[in-house]
């Protein structure tokens, strides 16, 4: 198993969260993970490590999915969570293009404590504003967002936004995802967030 040696679980932690921390209060802006050097067993990217490497704790499980059991170690030895069902996890790792029946699963938290809902992270081949990739393009609205944004996506079932749309309707309980490129480049969408796309 891969244990990471030139991953500062300070230094490079810190400068990972404050990236995506960023894109999370601004939705619709692409941001850059600074680059390290780790590797990550498929179906795991390098983009989808690096958040994991900064947000994984022992006191947090995650989902990568049954077949993926190099990933889970890798995870579970790099950053001490612990795997589980889809029902128990608080970040699911899933590749954009595969099923996304795991979100249909994931806990969206109570009303006593809605901070309780899991994450998605969701590794998509490209992050932009132009449509020449293809895929889907979404124009988002709601906190954080001035007027309304429109960012492009490739690699990316449109079963993703379908589900997050049913499963964010009773608001404050929900999901939130994290849509990152194998190079680290980063879009989040707080349950906040109210999402139109069209397939391109």
């Amino acid at each position: 198993m891969t244990r990471e040696t030139t991953y500062n679980d300070i230094y490079d932690a810190q400068r990972h969260f404050r990236v995506l921390l960023d894109a999370m209060a601004r939705p619709g802006r692409i941001n850059l993970l600074p680059s390290v050097e780790v590797s990550p067993p498929a179906p795991l990217t390098r983009g989808a490590a690096w958040i994991a490497l900064a947000l994984l704790n022992s006191d947090v499980h995650f989902h990568v999915g049954a077949a993926d059991e190099a990933a889970s170690a890798y995870l579970q030895a790099n950053t001490g969570s612990r795997p589980s069902a889809a029902s128990g996890a608080d970040f699911l790792f899933l590749n954009g293009t595969g099923s996304a029946a795991a979100l249909r699963e994931a806990p969206l938290g109570l009303p006593a404590y809605p901070e309780g809902g899991a994450t998605a992270v969701a590794m998509v081949g490209g992050l932009g504003r132009s449509s020449a990739q293809g895929g889907l393009a979404l124009t988002l609205t709601g906190p954080g967002i001035e007027h309304q944004e429109q960012v492009c996506i490739s690699g990316l079932s449109a079963e993703f936004l379908e589900i997050r749309q049913d499963r964010n309707a009773e608001f404050p309980l929900g999901l939130d995802f994290m849509f990152v490129t194998g190079d680290g480049h980063v879009l989040c969408l707080p349950r906040t967030t109210r999402v139109a796309w069209t397939v391109l």
